[in-house]
């Protein structure tokens, strides 16, 4: 009796065995080798499971080629834009292995300054990789944020920067390493982004950041370009809403926490601490981030002026808010002509408010103008 309930429960075990191995088989392809492009190298191991994120071989490696290549993958999914061939059981890759050789066509494209071929590429897999973690993932969204960027469009950029963010977070490096930085490399800001956008633009920026899904670092920049560009103004009690920043903050979300502080100040000696506290922060910053300072500045000004009662001291406070905003195109800190547009329309409606129409007509003109600059594409 004894011996019988032995031998079934060997039998029972052993069975357990065998599908533990079979589930196991399903993702793990024995004794492979994943050959790379561009005749970089090759890397040889027992077994690799591949999935959205990429290709990763476990077990024992022999790597054969580029030895920076096996030090930056060795214990990573090698993104499939990188795979030329698996070689081995290959079965249930062959979909990834076809996504890998569209993402290298794009890749190479853009590299050599054909955004407009490598476009439909990456459109055509953005669904699948919008919302992934890995290196395949992140060569689709920064070859997006490129492409949108070359056309100008800055609606389409936001979402694939944001993705980017995400992925520079989780420390992915740039895809295109020998091209320029398609965001600022310091803080991960997009500088022809602005959160200071004319009337034409802003509802499709705050649209795009809205439908984003980001979270983490990309979420907080998210919201926050929300708050800077709908002008959210203090509260009921005249309190303007302060976000308490972290001592180890991103940079991204410390420079827009310090401008919405800023922009949404609830008087002028407010004003004057949220300035401070800016420059105390960014002693010397980029030329576009003194940019949006400035129109912060201006920005605060026009609404505290706005909120006088009618009469010669509002009319004059109305012109002095919009010297302020004026001080950002004279400035000429601006490369994308956007928050320059910006300036001039809400300065055109200042004085357009204190009865100067004549100087109010003349600045829109202008902002016309640099709104048209903005949208042509960027040169080459």
């Amino acid at each position: 009796m004894i011996d019988g309930v032995l031998r079934v429960r060997v039998a029972v075990r052993c069975a357990a065995a065998i599908a533990c191995a079979a589930l196991a088989g399903a993702a793990a392809r024995a004794d492979v080798e994943i050959v790379l492009r561009n005749g970089v190298g090759s890397v040889s191991g027992a077994s690799a499971i591949g999935d959205v994120g990429g290709i990763a071989v476990r077990g024992a490696q022999t790597w054969e080629g580029d030895d920076a290549l096996a030090e930056r993958f060795r214990a990573a999914p090698i993104p499939w834009d990188m795979v030329r061939e698996v070689r081995g059981d290959a079965s249930g890759l062959g979909e990834f292995l076809s996504i890998g050789e569209d993402l290298w066509r794009a890749r190479i494209r853009i590299e050599r300054g054909d955004e407009a071929l490598a476009a439909p590429v990456l459109a055509k897999h953005w669904a699948r990789f919008r919302n992934a973690d890995g290196p395949t993932a992140a060569l689709v969204a920064e070859g997006l944020l490129r492409v949108a960027l070359a056309n100008g469009d800055i609606r389409a950029a936001a979402e694939p920067w944001l993705a980017c963010l995400r992925h520079r977070s989780a420390g992915i490096s740039s895809r295109f390493p020998a091209l320029p930085a398609a965001f600022d490399a310091d803080n991960g800001l997009l500088p022809v982004l602005s959160p200071f956008m004319p009337e034409s633009r802003r509802a499709d920026l705050i649209a795009a950041c809205e439908a984003a899904r980001a979270a983490g670092e990309a979420g907080d920049v998210a919201q926050l370009v929300v708050r800077i560009a709908r002008a959210q103004a203090p509260s009921a009690d005249g309190a303007a809403e302060k976000t308490e920043l972290a001592k180890d903050a991103p940079a991204s979300v410390r420079a827009l926490t310090l401008l919405a502080d800023i922009s949404a100040a609830a008087d002028a000696r407010a004003l004057e601490r949220a300035v401070g506290a800016f420059d105390r922060a960014f002693e010397e910053p980029a030329s576009y981030l003194a940019a949006w300072r400035l129109a912060a500045i201006g920005t605060c000004r026009a609404r505290l002026a706005r909120a006088l009662a009618a009469g010669d001291e509002r009319n004059a406070a109305l012109g002095r808010a919009a010297l302020e905003l004026l001080a950002v195109p004279a400035a000429g800190l601006d490369a994308s002509g956007l928050v320059d547009a910006y300036a001039l329309e809400e300065a055109a409606r200042l004085l357009r408010e204190s009865g100067d129409e004549t100087s109010a007509s003349q600045l829109d003109a202008l902002a016309r103008e640099k709104l048209q600059d903005s949208t042509r594409p960027a040169a080459r």
